[in-house]
């Protein structure tokens, strides 16, 4: 029994031996240059959604990972400002505000049209006061995305706290018609008359 087993199982292994070292060195195995066959683009997509995967199942350690891997590509695959700004998403949510804008100010470097940097920034800015630079931010977002309904949401709620009550009442109806559907910030200009 044993001899026939053994005989199977060189018989895989010699089947399994030549792909694993044709996987190894691709370009030696046929001819072809391996940057060609290897595309960046798809591989930092790749690492993005499993880095939003990770990042949604609360493993901010693996999501980190995933996006510094696109961060650190050689190539420009048109995927780092995204890997920047959801660094940044985790900076922020590990308390490292300075870390998270430094990453937002780098997604829009290298995106300046990039409306969600801008929104991250402005939320960051608003969580820590600077309400002036994050209304900048927020502006700018909607500059940007007339559409961005959390950008209106978040930049009511600031001009609530500033009591610039009409402005907050108009961003507040700007998210509503672009699909935000919290109340919150309705409810409190009902409370106040507004």
């Amino acid at each position: 029994m044993r001899t026939r087993y053994s005989q199977i199982f060189l018989g895989v292994l010699s089947l399994v031996i030549p792909a694993v070292v044709w996987m190894a060195v691709p370009s030696v195995a046929c001819g072809q240059d391996f940057d060609a066959m290897y595309n960046d683009q798809d591989v930092a997509t790749n690492h993005i959604n499993r880095g939003l995967a990770k990042l949604g199942a609360e493993n901010l350690y693996g999501a980190k990972k995933e996006f510094e891997f696109v961060i650190g590509m050689d190539k420009d695959t048109g995927k780092k400002h995204v890997a920047y700004l959801n660094r940044g998403v985790i900076y922020a949510l590990e308390d490292n505000p300075d870390s998270a804008v430094k990453d937002y100010l780098m997604a829009i470097q290298i995106n300046p049209n990039y409306a969600e940097a801008y929104f991250n920034l402005g939320a960051l800015y608003y969580k820590q006061k600077l309400l002036k630079k994050a209304e900048e931010a927020f502006l700018k977002a909607i500059e940007l995305d007339g559409d961005y309904g959390r950008a209106h949401y978040s930049l009511g709620f600031l001009y609530l706290d500033q009591k610039k009550y009409d402005l907050a009442k108009l961003h507040a109806q700007k998210a509503a018609e672009n699909g935000i559907p919290f109340k919150t910030l309705k409810e409190r200009l009902a409370k106040i008359g507004r």
